[in-house]
């Protein structure tokens, strides 16, 4: 258990670096939300929850303000 756990974290540090160029800050907060949402791969979270444009149209594409209005009101 404990080698799968080493291991994790080791290609999770290794995406960190080799793919998102991240430093040794924004690597530990990576780490740490990846963390608080169960334990979820540092891959897994960046390939399902992020994403990247480089346009305003893309951007148009993507996002949506009215998908999922909530009222706040307490």
């Amino acid at each position: 258990m404990k080698n799968n756990l080493l291991n994790s974290l080791q290609k999770d540090i290794s995406y960190c670096i080799d793919y998102l160029e991240l430093n040794d800050t924004q690597i530990g907060e990576m780490l740490r939300a990846c963390e608080q949402l169960g334990n979820i791969s540092v891959e897994y979270f960046c390939e399902e929850f992020i994403f990247q444009c480089d346009t305003e149209e893309e951007l148009d594409r993507y996002h949506d303000d009215n998908y999922l209005k909530i009222d706040w009101k307490l």
